[in-house]
């Protein structure tokens, strides 16, 4: 056999490092049709009153603002 007796099985050490390595995960994709995290964190720094109006002017500035800029 080119590859030993153990065919198949790996060892205790091995085994370990692939699953604690091997687990990462990729950070969420961002929804195309939302609203941009980076326009929401901006919106809720600003600290604006709960009038929707006010509330819904700011977000459309900071969306124009986020087109312009290319994202």
């Amino acid at each position: 056999m080119a590859w030993g007796g153990k065919v198949g099985r790996m060892s205790v050490k091995v085994r370990d490092h692939f699953l604690r390595t091997s687990n990462r995960r990729l950070p969420p994709v961002e929804n195309p049709h939302g609203v941009p995290k980076t326009v929401m964190k901006a919106l809720a720094a600003e600290g604006l009153p709960l009038d929707p109006v006010k509330w819904n002017a700011r977000l459309q500035e900071l969306l124009n603002a986020y087109k312009l800029n290319g994202g």
